[in-house]
């Protein structure tokens, strides 16, 4: 099966001096979806960060949709940013609080030069946001604001942010924190049609498993792959994780 993700003999020491990374090694298929679970602090925000090149590590490869990411201009390194969809913290949402959804995703386009005009722009907007199952308004024609969303339907926002350049790898960074039980099982619901439906390679990073086995049982994500960052390195779950990683994360709302 084609290779999306390929990290080889990985070492990345923290800005203190500290080894965080020390011969990591990992794969990620074509069409596969994989979640990496670990404490607060075990590297998983700074792995994502690695496969899209803005951080570098100590030593080691890494090749991204066959391309070798530490090796790449900024020229080049900005092409395949747009191949790639980031659900990270939400500063996007931040600096785009006072507009509607649609102009939210419409603006990513046009600013990227995706679009040709601002009706194709927004045409577009539309599909990614009907992708992932949020509406545009409040139900009564009334445009709602970003800053009024519901953490479920920002969760949404930054997947079709992350979907309207139609990319080949989603890369997701604990994307279920600060919802509830029913909130993470009807985000993963989504996600779960949305692999389905694009065959996308997806990569998601999470801190509490216990909770979010339960999760993606109920939504009905059987096929993910999972891995433990543990002392640096990725080790392969032949199942959920049936605990929280980290004391006191996991527990039911």
């Amino acid at each position: 099966m084609p290779i999306m993700v390929q990290i080889s003999e990985l070492d990345v020491t923290t800005p203190e001096g500290r080894p965080l990374f020390r011969d990591l090694h990992f794969r990620l298929h074509r069409g596969e979806w994989a979640c990496v679970v670990g404490p607060p602090g075990s590297g998983k925000t700074t792995l994502l960060k690695l496969l899209w090149g803005e951080l570098r590590p100590d030593h080691g490869q890494i090749l991204v949709d066959d391309r070798n990411v530490i090796r790449l201009s900024p020229a080049r390194l900005r092409e395949l940013r747009r191949r790639l969809g980031i659900v990270t913290a939400g500063w996007e949402l931040r600096a785009l609080a006072r507009r509607p959804p649609l102009e939210c995703v419409a603006f990513k386009l046009r600013a990227l030069e995706l679009a040709r005009d601002g009706e194709e722009a927004r045409a577009r907007a539309r599909e990614a946001l009907q992708l992932v199952g949020l509406r545009d308004g409040d139900g009564q024609g009334r445009r709602v604001r970003v800053e009024h969303l519901e953490p479920l339907d920002r969760r949404r926002l930054q997947l079709a942010l992350a979907l309207s350049t139609d990319p080949v790898l989603l890369l997701l960074d604990d994307p279920l924190r600060d919802l509830d039980r029913g909130d993470r099982e009807r985000f993963l619901g989504v996600l779960r049609e949305i692999h389905l439906r694009r065959r996308l390679s997806v990569l998601m990073t999470l801190t509490a498993p216990a909770v979010t086995a339960k999760a993606t049982a109920t939504a009905g994500t059987a096929d993910v792959s999972w891995y433990a960052l543990e002392k640096g390195r990725l080790k392969r779950l032949s199942s959920a994780p049936a605990t929280a990683t980290a004391r006191g994360e996991g527990g039911e709302p």
